[in-house]
């Protein structure tokens, strides 16, 4: 694969933040257990809210393709205070490569399947300030919110 030219980086970088926001379907949310205690700050994978409207927490394991059962207690996602720079993220890619590679069942930990294909995730390699948002309970449906 060719490398990309400076500029060719500079515009990439430009668009996919675009996208990102605090509040409304565009904002950057972080997904865990319910069990897990409350916390200030968060690092890892993190998805876009519109990719939980409608979903249980076990549809929402499946669409980001997380273990089996990681969700089954429910689920806590938090909201980001403020949105990542560029030197905080890497991989743009979907839920459907697990850690940002292409799923191969011989080198990759059986434990986390892929994702969706259409549902967009990012890893932030640095804790970012988070406020809670709402937890789910089993079987409930992640609301719209508007905050």
């Amino acid at each position: 694969m060719a490398r990309q030219s400076q500029w060719q980086h500079e515009m990439r970088e430009a668009v996919r933040v675009d996208l990102w926001s605090v509040g409304g379907p565009n904002r950057i949310v972080k997904v865990v257990p319910a069990e897990r205690p409350l916390t200030a700050t968060l690092k890892g994978y993190v998805c876009l809210e519109k990719s939980l409207l409608g979903k249980t927490p076990i549809a929402i394991e499946a669409v980001l393709g997380l273990p089996h059962g990681f969700l089954a207690g429910g689920c806590r996602v938090y909201r980001f205070k403020r949105l990542p720079m560029t030197l905080e993220i890497d991989h743009e890619l979907t839920a459907h490569y697990p850690d940002g590679q292409a799923f191969n069942p011989a080198m990759h930990d059986a434990k986390y399947p892929p994702g969706s294909n259409v549902v967009h995730q990012w890893r932030l390699l640095v804790d970012v300030p988070v406020q809670h948002l709402i937890d789910l309970r089993p079987g409930e449906k992640y609301p719209y919110m508007h905050q």
